[in-house]
């Protein structure tokens, strides 16, 4: 009989076989690299490659709706001087585009998706804990629609849902196609995550932490990092080869200068504290608003279809009555509410929105209403259904926070801030605002760090970004999170086991069970057993463990056969059968292997003498309880 031929290397069924066995008899190490290069890589170039693909559809959405209809000249970030401009009357149609946005996401996500709506972060977290890692593949390419339209018609959001999403589906969908188990898959969706982040933000390093630390408000996922950074590295150079891999913002001469001085002062750093403390407070604000706001819509008789349309008008008309009200810069305030704001970040940073006033006060007031407006616009957008992120928005509030408390900080103590510094706080702010919100400190330091191409903050950035964190507590922007891996449902088995590993049989086996001689006829045991009410009954003589009977097996018998049917008869002897010193958990595999549901605990002498039965019913009694169960 001819043998079959191996697999081809470069056909799914061939990648199946080394995903699974490795390359020849290599050291578990190499063989475990080449598993995830395997799975990563092919993910690495989809999400770079939809990162591109969304980038081009949301430029062109925004230079169409924005810039053609409405007559706004919006900034991009990146550059050395950045500017913006308007046009009256055109900007009055601003609402009615962004209704008309929201709508054609509306009308795009019932028929399609529904998963499309809202920032998306949570879809994942929530396939990630509890569906086993499944997110359709179909949800990328409406997303990335969708977001380009939520945000190119206004819309105030992120643009990393969309590329989160992407990766995320197709890693999904590649796990699936490998046939790997859903642990593998819950990685490979996580690192398609990872990989969407990295590269829409031009931040490898942080982007590929953000994957794993994004599920869990203490804790993260270590399986995770090592194939999302082959996967972020290769998402990364593919953006890169497209948008060049200038960092995403221009930083100050003054924080990437030669000279070797740091651009802060260690008599900063409790300025730098209350910037922490401050991002906190505005932070959980932010929860909250974005919270109400969109219970307030889900709760709401309105359409689901409509929703996003409602919402996009809403933040349209707050943004047009901002544009004429605002004290000296209505035109700031109000832009920098709309689509990403990466550009009024980047004047931010820049010191170029100092020309807004030269009136200290009535600059704080302007920015602190651009923060609340942008809070709104977002929690209107997204909490409504529009399709866009909140990572980006959180880093626009954060810089337009920092610098405003930079500017108060240069009013009240001019010789320990110089102008140069407020950049410094403005760049700190988007640390430390969303690291707080989202839980995922590590990764939003790296982050913002590799997006301003600059490590000399660093000290400051980690002192405010984790008072944030702490202060925030329980209150988190991503309402699917978990404390740690243990409340996780991806991580319940691992979790039982662990704990059940600590924990020997002798705690919780029941050692008072009756037992009966082997030469006992049925009739005499049935009244015992009735009395018990034990269901499995230990056969035993003289201490010598013998098998068990089940009553169900004496039950059936009619009376004369009772007479005469002696219990050794009737005699089994289960597979589930462990040591006195074996655990909870070894007990319960042995009763998952040999589908029964009780175990015998016998002695470890030469003689098998009974100590005791454990039920499954006991077993599942003690998870479910968290401690061991004593008679």
């Amino acid at each position: 009989m001819a043998q079959k031929s191996p697999p081809k290397l470069f056909s799914v069924q061939g990648l199946r076989t080394l995903v699974r066995t490795g390359m020849g008899p290599w050291p578990s190490i190499y063989q475990n690299l080449l598993h995830w290069t395997i799975i990563a890589i092919p993910i690495g170039v989809v999400a770079g490659l939809g990162s591109v693909a969304f980038m081009y559809l949301w430029q062109e959405s925004t230079n169409f709706f924005l810039g053609y209809i409405v007559g706004i000249s919006y900034p991009e970030p990146g550059t050395t001087v950045v500017t913006w401009s308007s046009s009256f009357p055109r900007i009055l149609l601003l609402p009615v585009v962004m209704g008309l946005g929201g709508l054609a996401v509306g009308l795009i996500s019932m028929r399609l998706a529904p998963e499309v709506q809202g920032h998306g972060t949570d879809d994942a977290i929530r396939a990630f804990h509890h569906k086993g890692g499944k997110v359709r593949l179909r949800v990328a390419p409406l997303k990335m629609i969708t977001a380009a339209i939520t945000l190119g018609t206004g819309g105030s959001g992120g643009r990393e849902g969309p590329t989160a999403q992407v990766g995320s589906s197709f890693g999904s969908a590649w796990a699936d196609l490998l046939k790997l188990s859903p642990k593998e898959r819950r990685i490979s969706m996580a690192v398609g995550l990872g990989a969407g982040i990295s590269a829409i933000f031009k931040a490898p390093l942080g982007g590929a932490i953000y994957g794993a630390e994004i599920f869990y408000m203490t804790d993260f996922e270590p399986e995770v990092i090592f194939p999302s950074i082959m996967a972020s590295v290769v998402s990364y150079s593919i953006f890169g080869l497209f948008y060049t891999f200038n960092p995403l913002f221009t930083a100050p001469l003054s924080i990437v200068s030669g000279t070797g001085l740091p651009p802060w002062t260690v008599n900063q750093l409790p300025l730098y504290a209350i910037l922490g403390a401050l991002c906190a407070v505005v932070g959980v604000g932010f929860v909250v608003i974005f919270r109400h706001i969109q219970v307030l819509f889900q709760t709401s008789t309105i359409s689901r279809t409509v929703l996003p349309a409602v919402g996009g008008l809403a933040a349209g008309g707050l943004v047009i009555v901002l544009y004429f009200l605002a004290p000296w810069g209505g035109s700031f305030v109000a832009l920098s509410a709309i689509n990403v704001g990466y550009g009024f970040v980047q004047g931010i940073m820049l010191g170029q929105y100092l020309t807004i006033s030269s009136l200290v006060p009535v600059l704080i007031v302007a920015l602190g209403l651009a923060v609340v407006l942008r809070m709104i616009t977002t929690s209107f957008t997204v909490g409504s259904g529009g399709s866009a992120g909140l990572f980006g928005t959180s880093v626009v509030v954060g810089a337009l926070l920092g610098s405003s408390v930079g500017v108060t900080f240069r009013a009240l103590v001019p010789g320990l801030v110089p102008t140069q510094d407020i950049a410094v706080f403005a760049i700190v702010g988007m640390m430390a605002f969303f690291g707080g919100i989202s839980k995922a400190p590590l990764a939003v330091l790296v982050m913002v760090v590799e997006m301003v191409a600059s490590y000399s903050i660093l000290i400051p950035a980690m002192l405010s970004i984790f008072i944030a964190y702490a202060a925030t507590g329980k209150y988190h922007i991503y309402s699917e999170q978990v404390d740690t891996r243990m409340d996780s449902e991806a991580h319940r088995e691992e979790a039982i086991d662990f704990a059940l590993k600590g924990i020997r049989v002798t705690s919780i086996m029941d050692a008072r069970a009756l037992s009966l001689d082997p030469h006992l006829t049925v009739a005499q045991s049935l009244m015992e057993t009735a009395v018990k009410e034990q269901t499995v009954v230990p056969v035993i003589r003289e201490g010598v463990w013998y098998g068990i009977v089940r009553r169900a097996d004496l039950v059936k018998l009619d009376a004369e056969t009772a007479a005469t049917t002696t219990i050794y008869d009737l005699l089994v002897v289960p597979g589930a059968v462990v040591s006195e010193e074996a655990s909870v958990a070894e007990a319960y595999q042995a009763m998952l292997t040999h589908s029964t549901d009780v175990a015998v605990i016998i002695s470890t002498g030469v003689e098998m003498r009974f100590r005791g039965l454990l039920t499954q019913e006991r077993v599942l009694g003690l998870i479910e309880r968290g401690a061991p169960v004593h008679d």
